[in-house]
């Protein structure tokens, strides 16, 4: 339960003022959204690793095609189910 910062007194979310003192109420800043971030971030790890794996078929730069390819479907997979939680919130 959120309370007046001036003379404490209980308030309700839907409270524009206190009821004891007349105190305006701050309006709370919404979340931003974490699984919004979550999904970008997954997004571009997995633009990133389906690089690599391109890469790796035709130069030993980077790691072994065959790790690349399965954090690559890892990352697919995650990126699916991040896209699935985050489209079930709206």
């Amino acid at each position: 339960m959120q309370r007046c910062k001036q003379c404490e007194g209980p308030l309700a979310k839907s409270d524009i003022a206190c009821i004891n003192c007349g105190e305006l109420v701050a309006a709370a800043v919404p979340k931003t959204g974490y699984r919004k971030h979550f999904g970008k971030v997954v997004t571009a790890l997995f633009i990133l690793s389906a690089g690599l794996t391109v890469v790796a078929l035709f130069t030993s730069y980077v790691g072994s095609f065959v790790t690349l390819l399965a954090a690559t479907i890892v990352l697919l997979m995650v990126k699916k189910s991040a896209d699935e939680m985050s489209s079930s919130q709206q």
